[in-house]
């Protein structure tokens, strides 16, 4: 996944032509870790891919997942969804949405937490985007901006994303299984 995010970056830089330092000014990641990145050097955080995809105007299922073929019906076989994955902490996100929207449209995730870890803190998203969560499986913690909220299997809220947030497993024996439905803002 590393090789081929840095691959679709550059790509997309490229076709914005923007240097690295005009992407760096966009997105607040430093040009020196943009150009990491692009040449699979290195994977980046949920924080630092949180901040690409909104600096491009994307979603992050949009940025990693690449552009999908628009049809009435999309099948997303197991082995071709979309993987973010965080090296250091084994969290992981999976898209379950094709990702045809062009920046509008809902985004499917469900993310997997690996016992006492935390997936990074995401920027807030653009004015509009909207995420409905709910626990599948374990225990979560929830930080929205300053307050933050303790959720339980089958619980769900829902939240604007335009502050920073952050998921934090609490168990140091069970993996927090969760899904979220981002509504992004345009339909």
């Amino acid at each position: 996944m590393t090789k081929a995010l840095g691959t679709r970056l550059k790509e997309l830089r490229e076709a914005r032509r923007w240097s690295l330092r005009e992407a760096a000014d966009q997105t607040g990641v430093s040009k020196s870790m943009l150009s990491k990145i692009e040449r699979g050097a290195t994977s980046p955080t949920a924080t630092v891919l949180g901040r690409i995809a909104e600096g491009f105007g994307f979603s992050i299922s949009q940025l990693v997942g690449g552009g999908q073929q628009p049809d009435d019906i999309v099948l997303i076989p197991y082995g071709d969804q979309p993987v973010f994955r965080v090296p250091t902490t084994g969290f992981e996100r999976r898209s379950l949405s094709p990702t045809t929207h062009g920046g509008t449209g809902v985004d499917l995730v469900v993310n997997v937490l690996p016992p006492s870890q935390s997936s990074g803190t995401f920027p807030p998203h653009r004015v509009g985007v909207e995420e409905t969560l709910t626990v599948a499986a374990g225990r979560l913690r929830l930080h929205l901006g300053d307050a933050h909220y303790d959720l339980a299997t089958g619980d769900a809220i829902f939240y604007r994303g335009q502050v920073p947030h952050r998921f934090d497993n609490p168990s140091d024996r069970e993996p927090a299984v969760f899904y979220i439905a981002i509504n992004n803002g345009g339909g």
